[in-house]
């Protein structure tokens, strides 16, 4: 199946088919993406470090490249997704990049929450080799990626994301434009922002009802149709047998693991403190997703954080017991 989409005419290009994408980047969210494209008929050629991520993709058909350079070759559009910003550059930059091998007027789609600075640079490593760059990072952890559900949050010019927007379609329900190039992965911080925050402050919210030995089935009830609502208690209420889709119910099976989300809020207070902006609510939630790797629970999602405030708590009653004594 060929996807067309049309670019200015400033392109050498003028007709710009999407029929081989690679996807750089396989991990928890990278999988099930690539997966989609695969079953939307697009020809994939996939890279990860992991070789049973790689070995799990070519099972359901696609091709597999021994380098990002090599998954680039012949590309049409590269996607990667991973971790962190120099997973990013290594994976772009220099003589075994995909950037070396992609052809002028050819797109790379970096669908990575990384900092907008190390964006922004492999965004003009690109255009020096005539290679158009989005940034485009989304929220909607592996149920979304699986069911193709994701927010897609794009910086760039109109034209590339036109031009990308059939295979983001496949992968998202919802594409939002947020500006230039950087601009994607700022909206995506300030979102880990708000995500981080609230998912503290609703297991904060149980951890107390617990103790007050309140049904937590009937603070969802409430809190679901008052102000308390949000986003992270619809999905994520943290104690089992309020919400059968919530992680909890599965011993915290990630969608989001608290490390990424340490490590988003991270970027989102180096990004501040670069631009002067002081976010102390941001620093206590990430205090409080570190103490989760500390305590070895990293890999959880992170509405987890419950156990560690649980945990907190239950010492902090001992110790006023002690106290008391």
């Amino acid at each position: 199946m060929r996807k067309t989409a049309v670019l200015p005419n400033d392109w050498i290009i003028m007709s710009f088919s999407i029929t081989r994408i690679a996807f750089v980047g396989l991990g928890t969210m990278g999988q099930p993406m690539a997966a989609r494209l695969l079953d939307a008929d697009y020809e994939v050629v996939g890279y990860d470090q992991n070789p049973n991520a790689l070995r799990e993709l070519t099972e359901r058909g696609a091709l597999k490249a021994r380098s990002a350079h090599e998954a680039a070759e012949h590309a049409d559009l590269v996607i990667t997704m991973l971790p962190n910003g120099p997973h990013v550059q290594a994976a772009t930059s220099g003589a075994d990049g995909a950037l070396c091998a992609m052809r002028p007027g050819s797109l790379l789609v970096d669908m990575s929450t990384i900092d907008p600075e190390t964006s922004t640079e492999v965004c003009a490593e690109a255009a020096a080799r005539g290679v158009r760059m989005l940034d485009a990072p989304v929220s909607g952890s592996s149920a979304g990626a699986l069911d193709g559900t994701l927010t897609i949050m794009v910086g760039g010019p109109v034209d590339s994301l036109e031009a990308a927007r059939p295979v983001l379609s496949v992968l998202g329900r919802r594409i939002v434009h947020c500006g230039p190039n950087g601009s994607g992965v700022a909206v995506k911080l300030a979102n880990q922002i708000m995500a981080g925050a609230s998912m503290a402050a609703v297991a904060e919210g149980f951890v107390l009802a617990e103790r007050l030995g309140l049904d937590p089935r009937l603070l969802f009830e409430v809190a679901s149709a008052s102000s308390g609502n949000c986003w992270s208690l619809q999905t994520r209420p943290p104690v089992a047998g309020v919400l059968d889709t919530s992680p909890a119910e599965k011993g915290f099976a990630p969608g989001f693991m608290g490390a990424l989300m340490c490590k988003d809020l991270d970027l989102a207070l180096a990004t501040a403190r670069t631009n002067a902006v002081d976010l102390p609510l941001t620093r206590q939630a990430r205090d409080l997703y570190a103490r989760m790797s500390a305590a070895g629970i990293g890999e959880l999602d992170f509405s987890a954080v419950f156990t560690v405030l649980r945990g907190s708590e239950a010492d902090s009653g001992a110790d006023s017991g002690d106290e008391m004594a």
